[in-house]
């Protein structure tokens, strides 16, 4: 059976979260497809989510992660592409509320306020959640419906 293949990108400043995160993954039944930075030197952060959205255009995609210092250039870049739902998590329950009401696919993190562990833990929790559906997809399919790139 395919392992899910998880895309995960960050800029400079959540370049060492990634780097772990990217480890956690391929030990615990995932493909993590690291789409950058490969390094700590300074990139922009809204490349990274944009990359994201090539993968979910190219329907490669159907859960990803993307780290910038405090995470919000990243959910905010992401959340302007119609296929990205981005849900900037701080703590495990965010997380699941995420994925439960609003069917979030891209979990963004702030490596600068996020300690590793509880961004371990968060991942964990945002990938193993169920969406609810019911009336909570009718939210998603609004959201949806207002567009975006």
């Amino acid at each position: 059976m395919a392992k899910t293949i998880i895309p995960i990108g960050a800029d400079h400043r959540g370049f060492a979260l990634k780097t772990r995160l990217v480890t956690w993954l391929n030990t615990h039944g995932f493909e993590a497809k690291d789409l950058g930075a490969h390094s700590a030197e300074r990139c922009d952060a809204l490349d990274f989510a944009t990359k994201m959205a090539e993968e979910f255009s190219s329907n490669a995609a159907q859960s990803g992660v993307l780290i910038c210092g405090t995470g919000q250039a990243m959910a905010m870049t992401a959340n302007r592409y119609r296929k990205l739902r981005a849900a900037l998590c701080t703590n495990a329950e965010m997380a699941r509320l995420a994925r439960e009401h609003n069917d979030a696919n891209v979990l963004a993190l702030g490596a600068d306020i996020t300690p590793p562990d509880a961004a371990l833990q968060i991942l964990e929790v945002f990938l193993k959640t169920p969406f609810l559906g019911g009336r909570y997809a009718e939210r998603r399919d609004r959201l949806t419906a207002l567009g975006g790139l």
